[in-house]
């Protein structure tokens, strides 16, 4: 039995363990604009605690980029319904968490990924989960533009 809850423990935190270190990316700059009737969007995060590897984003099961603690990813999409899903870069690879957006052609979008204190707060998020752990919702909030770059600036890509 103690086996198995040693297992158990270890597949838990492992998405939030990993050799790989912070940002090492170029900062943010001014947004760019999509190319060839693309799509555009950067997914980015804040700081979070214990957490030293970064988030891979991938686009109709795809790994397009990685998102560090904190930092972000910059992702041209092809147009339409896209499966968006973040996997962290572990040992075992399970997405945890994903959703469905329709992206249209020569449109940049910013998401974030936020904390929320209640179910009722994190509403506005385009997708999100609880996390009993660490007793608070998270989710991915689509920005507008002022306010994505104001935050955008502070952050690294992940390489």
């Amino acid at each position: 039995m103690m086996r198995i809850l040693a297992i158990v423990i270890a597949l838990l935190i492992q998405g939030c363990v990993s050799m790989d270190k912070e940002s090492e990316g170029a900062r943010f700059e001014m947004n760019e604009k999509p190319s060839n009737g693309q799509a555009l969007a950067y997914f980015f995060q804040p700081d979070m605690a214990g957490v030293w590897g970064c988030l891979l984003v991938g686009v109709d099961d795809v790994h397009k980029g990685c998102i560090g603690y904190p930092g972000f990813a910059k992702v041209e999409i092809e147009p339409g319904s896209r499966k968006i899903s973040f996997t962290p870069n572990a040992l075992i690879k399970i997405a945890n968490l994903s959703y469905d957006y329709d992206f249209e052609s020569n449109k940049v979008y910013y998401f974030e990924y936020q904390h929320f204190k209640s179910k009722a707060e994190s509403k506005r998020a385009v997708e999100s989960h609880y996390n009993m752990l660490l007793d608070y919702h998270l989710g991915w909030v689509l920005l507008e533009e002022s306010e994505a770059i104001n935050k955008l600036k502070t952050l690294k890509a992940w390489q």
